[in-house]
């Protein structure tokens, strides 16, 4: 079984049968040649679709992201040529719901406000929405559940009306990309969603293009008060991989598509897609060693040093640091705002496209909370969200 496989998919090489062989490409050089291999596994940053990939080779029966998503990949396309496709459905859900709720906490502390006092509404009850409300329901945080397409397959879930949205402090969106249909998610904000006076913080870690970003531009421009202003964190852009300047250093977190990058979702990432592929050629999956090795590995310590300026009211410095949130963002503004912008401005926003590949592929990991010794000093009440699922 001959595979071929994006380089930058973590842990893919110690995940995989010795009896298959793997060759790596880069995929910042665009698509590679496909021919004489038996499988594709790729990323989201490869759109797979008859305009970027016009013919498909015979031999080649198997593709696979190693992600939650599958957004990038026209599966239609994918079926008539006989491909079968796999991804790794819930992968970095926790990751997300941590990154999230990191952002809320250091949002608060910022605010001197408490998540405690304000309602969040996440839309989309996939499993990144779900697991973001098992978390908030841990420290006893309110939130209403938006998915009606959820609840018109599932009779146990009941999907809050849009009109409770409109009356929640936070929103927090985890929608796929879906630009047609009965549920359209493109331009959700604004197009069914509004903002309104109640809303103060807007989270996006799920696409781009769920938001429209100029809308959230002219709706603080027509505000003159500072504190009435809606601050937004970021992880996703309309315009991935060259985001819009202004909106970057006006967010209150901005990053580069790094919400799910923890060691142990990328694991999941790589360990699901190669469950397909196995099972598609009839062959078994069976845990390696190293696996075991990496999913139970000594927990991520916090330093004394992280703990200056730690605040035990709004307690949320040290978890912050400890996530590596502000790193992630401080990495973005210094891309962004890069010298060069005045002269060639296609050759500025291709530097900025490759810089902001390559800080998706070279951040380090991170550890999940649950894989972290609770930080000493950080208030009980927190603890739960360092509890395993």
């Amino acid at each position: 079984m001959r595979i071929l496989a994006d380089q930058h998919i973590h842990y893919l090489d110690q995940l995989i049968p010795s009896y298959a062989e793997i060759v790596h490409y880069d995929s910042s050089e665009g698509i590679p040649r496909l021919e004489g291999f038996d499988a594709w596994i790729l990323r989201t940053v490869t759109k797979v679709n008859p305009k970027t990939v016009p013919s498909l080779p015979e031999e080649l029966k198997f593709i696979g992201s190693a992600s939650a998503g599958t957004d990038h990949i026209d599966r239609e396309y994918l079926s008539d040529n006989g491909i079968q496709f796999d991804h790794s459905p819930g992968c970095n859900a926790n990751a997300v719901a941590e990154y999230v709720l990191t952002s809320m906490l250091t949002w608060c502390s910022s605010t001197r406000r408490e998540l405690s006092n304000h309602k969040v509404g996440i839309i989309g009850m996939g499993h990144t929405g779900g697991a973001l409300a098992k978390k908030l329901d841990a420290i006893g945080v309110s939130y209403a559940s938006y998915d009606p397409p959820k609840a018109l397959r599932e009779e146990s879930f009941r999907s809050c009306h849009l009109d409770t949205l409109k009356d929640c402090d936070i929103l927090s969106f985890h929608l796929p990309y879906i630009d047609q249909g009965r549920y359209p998610t493109h331009h959700f904000m604004p197009d069914i969603l509004s903002l309104t006076p109640k809303h103060k913080l807007i989270i996006n870690a799920a696409r781009g293009g769920i938001i429209k970003e100029d809308y959230l531009l002219r709706h603080n421009e027509l505000i003159s008060l500072p504190n009435k202003k809606i601050s937004f964190v970021l992880d996703v852009w309309e315009t991935e991989p060259v985001p819009d300047k202004v909106l970057v250093n006006l967010a209150f977190i901005a990053t580069p598509h790094i919400a799910g990058y923890s060691k142990q979702a990328k694991i999941q990432a790589s360990k699901g897609v190669l469950r397909g592929l196995l099972s598609f050629f009839d062959t078994e999956w069976t845990d390696s060693k190293w696996q075991h090795e990496q999913m139970d590995s000594t927990k991520t310590k916090l330093g004394e040093a992280s703990h200056r300026g730690f605040n035990k009211k709004t307690n949320t410095l040290s978890l912050s640091v400890l996530h590596g949130l502000h790193n992630y963002d401080n990495e973005m503004r210094k891309l962004i705002n890069l010298p060069g912008q005045g002269a060639d401005l296609d050759q500025f926003n291709t530097s900025i496209a490759r810089g902001f590949q390559a800080l998706r592929n070279t951040i380090e990991l991170r550890n999940e909370f649950a894989h972290t010794t609770f930080p000493k000093g950080l208030p009980d009440d927190l603890r739960p969200v360092f509890a395993p699922d």
